[in-house]
């Protein structure tokens, strides 16, 4: 007789082995699942924009909604573009598994920075320059078919962005060069239109360019120095003479109405002198109205105190009013 120890150990591995195997199949099933979705779909992230082909032809471009550059420049797409389905959107998609091949290209701005190079402004002065550009992947389908990849682009990029910043600076004098950021940010501005106008057809555009670092030769240091010494010595004189106009004008106005002032009160002192006088006389008038021997007198007094000191001598006729009204005598 079978040990039922035995008996049950072995249903027990048996069922065991059942879900095992199971599990097994159902491991597969979903691992062969998620294979062939993988192969069957792709994903396109906020930062990626997408090429795909078959067999080597364009099929469908996807790119960001807010992607205006295809609109702008349909005549691009032909050739092998001409055909191309352009899709705005990210997410999923679907594609055939070992047929359609997918090519991933960044949507974002990308830096470009050259190498440092040697440049002469107009007047021949030397300066050693590192330029810099902010660009991006526009039509990811032109840019797949004319250029390929970034590395290919940045060469593309360097053979015309020199260039332009050569021929720029050419034009400009060391004092523009150094010192007016608004004259050489527009000169910039027109050359990143003209760059624009060409690097299009490469399916690329680019945002911005700048000088990213100007470092004066050796042999030009001194002499732009005593230049740059000169010319803030130049704009020096010019406030001090500018400042002194200025003084000038403010002493002259000051002047000027304080003769006006001047005047103004000698006239006032005067009309108000001349009408005490007048108040004055007329008050001597009344005066005098009222008792004339009186005023004689006073009058004879004042004549005596301004026409007599200690050693005048006077001479007088015995009838001479002075001694009719000083002494009150009177010829008998």
């Amino acid at each position: 007789m079978a040990d039922p120890i035995n008996i049950t150990n072995k249903a027990d591995a048996q069922k065991a082995m059942k879900i095992f195997k199971r599990v097994a199949v159902w491991a597969a099933i979903l691992l062969a699942v998620y294979i062939l979705f993988t192969a069957c779909t792709f994903t396109v992230g906020e930062t990626e924009q997408v090429v795909i082909s078959q067999f080597g032809e364009y099929k469908r471009i996807v790119v960001g909604p807010n992607n205006t550059f295809i609109d702008e420049h349909m005549d691009l797409m032909e050739g092998k573009l001409a055909n191309v389905q352009i899709i705005k959107g990210k997410g999923l998609f679907f594609k055939v598994p070992f047929i359609t091949q997918v090519n991933k290209f960044d949507s974002r701005l990308l830096t470009y920075v050259s190498d440092p190079e040697t440049i002469n402004d107009v007047e021949k002065k030397q300066y050693q320059i590192t330029m810099y550009a902010q660009w991006r992947i526009a039509n990811p389908g032109v840019f797949m078919a004319t250029q390929g990849n970034q590395s290919t682009a940045s060469v593309y990029l360097d053979n015309l962005i020199y260039p332009a910043v050569i021929q720029l600076v050419n034009s400009l004098n060391t004092q523009d060069f150094i010192s007016n950021k608004e004259l050489l940010n527009e000169k910039l501005d027109v050359s990143l239109a003209s760059l624009n106008e060409t690097v299009r057809s490469a399916g690329i555009e680019v945002e911005d360019i700048q000088i990213h670092r100007t470092i004066l030769i050796a042999e030009n240091l001194q002499s732009t120095y005593n230049k740059m010494v000169a010319n803030r010595q130049k704009v020096a004189e010019q406030y001090r003479a500018e400042g002194m106009e200025e003084y000038n004008k403010a002493v002259a106005s000051a002047d000027r109405e304080a003769k006006v002032i001047r005047s103004e009160a000698i006239e006032d002192a005067e009309r108000i002198q001349g009408e005490g006088d007048a108040e004055a006389l007329q008050i001597y008038a009344d005066a005098y109205g009222v008792d004339p021997d009186f005023y004689t007198y006073w009058r004879s007094l004042q004549a005596l105190e301004n026409g007599i000191d200690d050693k005048t001598v006077l001479v007088l006729d015995k009838n001479h009013p002075l001694w009719r009204e000083l002494l009150g005598w009177v010829q008998p």
